[in-house]
């Protein structure tokens, strides 16, 4: 029997009202409720990852600390390594590097998301050797790297993560990664996906199969009215729908399809999230978030476990702007005491 494993932490996007006293408070109900982890995302253009990170190091002990997610594009990623080495020496050893395709502010520095699995896979390559102490030239595709070697020591074997909705990124976790962060739903069909193409990462890289620790983007949606939070859930899935068009396996394999009138309106070149929010149907809650009251929410989230999932990362979508502490209290009270180990995870 394994011990259960939860995570938690704020999409940029959702709340611009939680600033760094939000951070704090919502990382102290996580250690205090027995959380595992605490994520900050690195989104632009909202307060900084690390400086936020760091903040949060100095007043916790025992929770991990990520980035959900960075990306190779916002930074070189020798400046990664020295951000996340930083931080893992200031936690005292707590860092986790969690990066993926990214997206978030490149519109507006003219920066392009070119072959991002290349782009991951490189960087990971890059940051390794830099933490190993090695001196090196690095010449790759979308990466390079003149000679050079962090000027400083540090952990080695800080772990990388990689979260991915679609099948490169996921088997490139498979293959790299110490873990994935899950984002192609929450129903056994897209969890299941998920595994297999991770799987098959690892079977290429001949590493042993379930090497690969399986996290999870889990958005969660709090409230008496189920339908209040089946719609509020929606304002995460935008996010969703648009970094993903118009390449969709991720919702075939949750049983689902992108309707005709969502996917115009994208190839049209609308972002207008209201009117995304309209075209999102009802199945897309059920299949990709977590949603309901305090009881619907326990069921959902011991689904996902049952699933194979070892350590979703909670994403709090609430009705109103900074309410995610709320629902991070409502969650270590009355749901974690809930769930239910599995066996085998």
């Amino acid at each position: 029997m394994t011990d259960i494993r939860i995570g938690a932490g704020f999409l940029g996007a959702i709340s611009s009202v939680n600033d760094v006293e939000h951070l704090r408070r919502a990382a102290r109900i996580c250690q205090d409720g027995g959380l595992a982890s605490f994520w900050v995302a690195d989104q632009r253009w909202q307060r900084d990852v690390y400086v936020s990170l760091t903040d949060i190091a100095a007043r916790t002990d025992s929770l991990l600390l990520g980035t959900r997610v960075t990306d190779p594009y916002i930074r070189h990623p020798a400046l990664t390594a020295v951000a996340i080495a930083t931080l893992d020496e200031a936690s005292g050893g707590r860092a986790i590097l969690g990066i993926g395709a990214g997206g978030s502010g490149f519109r507006q520095l003219g920066l392009a998301r070119t072959k991002p699995a290349v782009a991951v896979r490189e960087s990971i390559e890059v940051i390794r050797r830099l933490w190993s102490g090695e001196e090196f030239e690095f010449e790759g595709r979308i990466i390079n790297w003149k000679r050079g070697a962090l000027e400083f020591k540090c952990r080695p074997d800080i772990p990388v993560v990689i979260a991915a909705r679609g099948p490169f990124l996921l088997e490139l976790a498979g293959e790299v990664a110490d873990a994935a962060i899950v984002a192609s739903g929450v129903s056994p069909g897209g969890v299941g996906w998920a595994r297999q193409l991770i799987a098959k990462g690892e079977m290429r890289a001949g590493r042993p199969q379930g090497q690969t620790d399986l996290m999870h983007m889990t958005y969660i949606s709090i409230d008496e009215d189920p339908r209040v939070a089946r719609q509020t859930v929606k304002k995460a899935l935008v996010g969703t729908v648009v970094g993903s068009h118009p390449t969709y396996d991720f919702l075939r394999a949750n049983g689902l399809e992108i309707p005709s009138d969502l996917s115009a309106y994208l190839d049209s070149g609308g972002y207008d999230a209201p009117r995304i929010i309209e075209l999102i149907p009802d199945s897309f809650v059920d299949k990709l978030a977590i949603a309901g009251t305090v009881e619907d929410c326990a069921i959902q989230l011991q689904g996902l476990l049952d699933a194979g999932i070892q350590h979703p990362l909670l994403a709090p979508i609430p009705l109103r702007d900074g309410g995610e502490i709320e629902i991070l209290e409502q969650f270590v009270s009355r749901i974690m005491p809930e769930l239910k180990a599995v066996s085998g995870a």
